[in-house]
């Protein structure tokens, strides 16, 4: 589903951060920090939704931004993350095992957030779980204010994950400071683990250093050894204190990226991190996105209508444009026959001429059938994707159509959660007498749930008659 170009912005209380890389990852193409009016973002929650809606409505109308598709960089401090280990279960049981231990420790009830997680490791103890989670009521206010602009999120993250996924990734812990805009977010991780974050407004380096050694002591078992730093306001001077105090080693988060100065692409650091990554759905759990499931089943509607659309548009141009020209074609030769039959009464050789226009006519009248004939046996795509979509059971997720309406030959591919789910679905199209050979690879029944499945049948009335074989003398 998400696999395309989009914008990244980072919203803070009173800044936006808004980055786009190349399609190779390697060139800032787009960048732009905008200030916001006081009174529009408050302790991470938006205040005044309709003033942010204009404000990104101006900014992608001042850069000319065509491209529309978005992921969100929510507030630091307006998430929760955390860190666990479960035992081993099957894979069919660890959301549920995920959602009960979730309880013990979010903020807020779990009807009240919108949470995802995703396997850190897999051990022969069990599993790694990351798990990060936000008010409803707070991610609705960003993503509300988004969709007003016309812009359509596909992901949404936090600034830590941004981070931790620009660190170096090795077995011990490291502590990373990233500092801008008068606020520093502190990060424990080891890894892609995200241990413990805190957030200081002001950034007074005094106490930046006391949290940090009070994130040292807290998180002692993490064995932190590396000290990440990043973001406009780290000076020498900071840099240097740190080191004394916390006796780590020093190391400058730096992406490699062009089309940027090395100072300014400190101060966009975490939307160029979003940009390094392929946004997947919430339900993906080797990744997090805390974009709405309700978002992602309306995008995937909404671009099988515009798919559909734009066929059966297509199909109807080429038709009106046969008969367009066939119409031509033959009103062309009528005015020709009209005057030759003027001219056969002076001679012989126009009796000739209007015999072969007739013999032309007689040839366009049968086209002219054939192109009818046609027209009578065509199907709207739409017919059999209803007829699809009718069939389909609860637990089947279709992520794309192959048709061809030439041969009749239609093709499938989704996601179901078990093979139950999948075998109910291949019986439910059997049932229909226009489908024939449906058939489903064994290989799309190798997992026991969110099976990656291919499903192909054939639709009756467009598959092409047999040639009849001639009998031997």
């Amino acid at each position: 589903m998400f696999k395309r170009s989009f914008v990244s912005i980072y919203f803070l209380s009173n800044k936006l951060l808004i980055l786009q890389l190349s399609s190779s990852k390697k060139k800032v193409i787009r960048e732009s920090t905008v200030d916001l009016p006081e009174g529009i973002i408050e302790g991470a929650r938006i205040i005044d939704s309709a003033a942010l809606s204009r404000i990104l409505e101006n900014v992608w109308a001042k850069l000319h931004i065509k491209e529309r598709a978005i992921g969100i960089i929510l507030p630091e401090a307006s998430t929760f993350t955390k860190f666990f280990k479960l035992p081993k279960l099957a894979i069919s049981e660890l959301a549920e095992a995920v959602n009960w231990q979730a309880q013990e420790f979010l903020p807020s009830s779990q009807a009240e957030t919108i949470t995802d997680w995703k396997i850190i490791d897999k051990t022969p103890e069990g599993y790694e779980i990351l798990i990060v989670a936000v008010s409803k009521e707070v991610l609705s206010q960003y993503v509300s204010a988004c969709e007003e602009a016309g812009l359509f999120p596909l992901v949404v993250e936090t600034p830590s994950t941004c981070l931790v996924r620009l660190s170096k990734k090795d077995s011990s812990g490291s502590l990373i400071i990233y500092k801008n805009f008068g606020e520093a977010l502190l990060v424990v991780a080891q890894g892609e683990r995200i241990v413990g974050t805190s957030v200081i407004k002001g950034a007074d380096p005094k106490q930046i250093i006391k949290t940090s050694s009070q994130m040292l002591t807290h998180f002692k078992e993490v064995q932190i050894k590396t000290l990440s730093l990043g973001g406009t306001q780290i000076t020498e001077e900071l840099v240097a204190r740190l080191t004394d105090q916390l006796k780590l080693q020093f190391l400058l988060i730096q992406p490699e990226v062009s089309g940027i100065e090395k100072a300014k692409l400190q101060e966009y650091l975490i939307p160029l991190s979003m940009q390094l990554s392929e946004p997947a759905e919430p339900s993906d759990p080797n990744s997090l996105n805390l974009l709405p499931f309700s978002l992602v089943e309306k995008y995937k509607k909404e671009r099988l209508r515009l798919q559909v659309w734009g066929l059966t548009l297509t199909i109807t141009l080429f038709t009106w444009i046969s008969f367009l020209i066939t119409l031509g074609a033959y009103l062309f030769m009528v005015q020709n026959i009209n005057s030759l039959k003027l001219v056969s009464k002076v001679n012989a050789e126009t009796t000739k001429k209007r015999e072969e226009a007739v013999s032309n006519i007689k040839t366009i009248n049968k086209i002219s059938e054939k192109i009818l004939a046609i027209k009578k046996i065509s199907v709207l795509p739409q017919k059999i994707l209803n007829t699809i979509d009718m069939s389909k059971p609860q637990g089947i997720a279709i992520s794309g159509y192959n048709l061809d309406l030439d041969r009749g030959e239609v093709s499938l591919t989704g996601i179901s959660v078990d093979r139950a789910s999948l075998i109910n679905f291949k019986q439910k199209l059997e049932t229909n007498t226009d489908y024939t050979s449906v058939t489903i690879p064994i290989s799309s029944f190798e997992k026991e749930i969110n099976l990656e499945f291919t499903l192909s049948f054939l639709y009756k009335p467009l598959v092409p008659p047999e040639p009849t074989k001639k009998k031997g003398k």
